[in-house]
């Protein structure tokens, strides 16, 4: 029975017309009545706001299932290598079923067992400084030492700098993109997405085919900070997606880490608001191991 409830949530994660609420939704109700239909779902169980949202979505729903959508999807997910995890799923992570509103289904190629052990959040500016350019290279080395994995967006800047400086340092890396895995954004990326996709762990929870969207991306950082188990923001303005994911990882309760920069900038405003506010200055790795040490078992290194 489970696993006829996770084929239905893998096939209204591919018709891409769900918001995540209503995919928890659906979810909750599949549990409780397995046999139920969508039509049953969305009519009957209240999850849309009235009768002509439901009736409005099942027109879609209707239109894409004529078009063989789903199948399509399902053969091209196959076809290009991408393999789904469910949160239904035995091997789903821990750490991202403790957060407010999990994904549903994630789509993912390379190393899933990158999930797991000690994971850190890496993310700031896209339009990274030299300063924060110079900081990673310094910290990402001690920090895979220690075993710890990466974790940030595959956008331009500190994100990019991170996955980059963790492979020259011989290190693991996990990419968490705001489009299906079949996209390039930026295009620039497309070398080391490509690379990460061969060698590391790229997920998202969008489905194949799907473009970036400008709400796709503050939703992706709540994904780079459950998945972690503390972030670290090298340098962000004072309204910035950085921001956004340090406060997720804040409401989780994760730790947030964040690198000082000079009063005179713009750019560093918003690291120097958080540390204002509670975060954990870190001039060094050491920093960061001293506040994990408990959870990421350092005495055993």
């Amino acid at each position: 029975m489970q696993n006829e409830v996770r084929e239905k949530l893998i096939d209204c994660s591919l018709m891409n017309v769900f918001s995540i609420d209503q995919m928890l939704a659906i979810l909750d109700t599949l549990v409780a009545e397995p046999d139920l239909s969508l039509e049953d779902i969305l009519l009957r169980r209240k999850l849309m706001s009235s009768q002509k949202a439901a009736l409005k979505k099942m027109d879609q729903i209707r239109e894409r299932l004529k078009k063989e959508a789903i199948t399509t999807s399902r053969e091209q997910t196959l076809n290009a290598g991408i393999k789904i995890c469910t949160i239904l799923d035995s091997d789903y992570p821990f750490e991202l079923k403790e957060i407010y509103q999990p994904p549903v289904v994630i789509y993912y190629q390379g190393d899933w067992d990158l999930t797991k052990g000690r994971k850190l959040g890496v993310v700031g500016s896209r339009t990274a400084s030299e300063y924060g350019r110079l900081v990673l290279r310094k910290m990402i080395p001690e920090l895979v030492c220690k075993g710890v994995t990466t974790i940030s967006g595959l956008a331009k800047g500190i994100d990019q700098e991170a996955h980059i400086q963790t492979l020259k340092a011989g290190g693991k890396t996990v990419s968490v993109i705001g489009t299906g895995l079949n996209y390039f954004y930026p295009l620039e990326n497309k070398i080391l997405q490509e690379k990460l996709t061969r060698e590391q762990l790229v997920l998202s929870e969008y489905p194949i085919n799907t473009g970036p969207q400008r709400y796709h991306f503050p939703l992706r950082n709540r994904i780079i900070a459950g998945l972690s188990q503390g972030t670290l923001v090298v340098e962000a303005k004072e309204r910035s997606g950085s921001l956004i994911t340090a406060n997720v990882a804040l409401q989780e309760n994760r730790e947030v880490f964040a690198i000082p920069g000079s009063v005179l900038e713009s750019s560093y405003a918003g690291t120097n608001q958080l540390i204002q506010a509670g975060a954990k200055l870190v001039t060094n790795a050491s920093d960061i191991f001293s506040e994990m040490a408990y959870l990421w078992k350092m005495s055993d290194s």
